[in-house]
């Protein structure tokens, strides 16, 4: 995986050098283009222009943003601006990994609260047709209908697990074959597409 970070610093801190030991820095006055092959560019809002970096970079690639002070308006930004993931600065090098793998797969890195004013967002801006259940939703298993219904409410794996009584392992498990089923990467495409049904069927 070929990793690029923008920053101001000479070369990153140790848990970032153990993620990526191969990635390049890179400091201003940044090129224009970063070369072939870069799957992932992480950008810290520690730099003046980072909104401006992010829009420039998601062009082309990947971009992760990083912040030392994380919180949900400032997430809000990084994903207006076009980013692929927003995380903490200093979280620790396998997680780091992990991020880096989700957001090259073709997924999106939020955090749990910022993901449900996300998720309640979406909700409040989809029009209401209780007419037409979305494509696909007959082909879920009545447990897994419950699930994705219940992600439309904004609620955490945990919470999903205590309302429906099973376990954040098998919330996880009706999760993931939910998304291939219906072909969304993650929830916020679930909520997108299941939005409407919500509205006219609130419990399964």
């Amino acid at each position: 995986m070929q990793i690029f970070m923008i920053d101001r610093a000479l070369r990153p801190s140790p848990r970032w050098e153990e993620a990526f030991p191969d990635a390049q820095v890179l400091r201003p006055p940044f090129p224009a283009t970063l070369a072939e092959g870069a799957e992932a560019c992480w950008i810290g809002t520690d730099l003046a222009d980072w909104e401006m970096h992010v829009e420039q970079r998601t062009r082309v690639h990947r971009v992760i943003v990083h912040s030392r002070h994380p919180h949900d308006e400032e997430g809000i930004r990084a994903f207006d601006a076009g980013a692929h993931g927003y995380c903490h600065a200093l979280a620790n090098a396998a997680q780091l990994r992990t991020i880096a793998a989700t957001v090259t797969g073709g997924g999106l890195w939020v955090g749990p609260d910022l993901m449900t004013r996300m998720i309640r967002t979406v909700r409040s801006a989809q029009p209401r047709d209780p007419e037409t259940p979305p494509e696909g939703f007959e082909n879920l298993t009545p447990r897994e209908r419950q699930v994705a219904l219940a992600v439309t409410t904004g609620a955490h794996n945990k919470e999903i697990a205590r309302q429906l009584g099973m376990t954040e392992r098998t919330v996880k498990m009706h999760l993931g074959a939910v998304f291939k089923k219906l072909n969304v990467d993650d929830r916020v495409q679930l909520v997108l597409h299941l939005t409407r049904l919500r509205e006219a069927q609130p419990t399964v």
